[in-house]
């Protein structure tokens, strides 16, 4: 593989922290949140309450869901870090093996 022993590690822990902080992110827009609402893509200008309303909920959900894709992303890209942490052991097993043969 072309990620080292170091960088793999260092991607499983960047792939660990995104997980746990969008997840929890997710789960607060979820639970509408109002320290978030500045965060939500909303107009500034809104007709009526129940307008707001409404489209702060579909905001939050939309967010949400966003926030639940990118941490998907993050597990994929910590599974495959823990495979290239794998396979530079094995590589690091193997190397041993052959020069103590020797």
């Amino acid at each position: 593989m072309a990620c080292g022993p170091k960088c793999s590690f260092f991607c499983l822990f960047i792939s660990v922290w995104g997980v746990i902080q969008l997840t929890l992110m997710g789960i607060f827009f979820l639970t509408h949140s109002l320290t978030l609402v500045d965060d939500l893509p909303l107009t500034l200008l809104s007709h009526s309450l129940e307008r707001f309303k409404f489209d702060a909920d579909v905001a939050y959900f939309t967010v949400a869901i966003r926030c639940f894709a990118t941490a998907f992303l993050y597990l994929c890209f910590g599974i495959l870090s823990i495979y290239c942490i794998c396979r530079n052991k094995a590589k690091e097993r193997s190397a041993l093996k052959s020069s103590l043969k020797h």
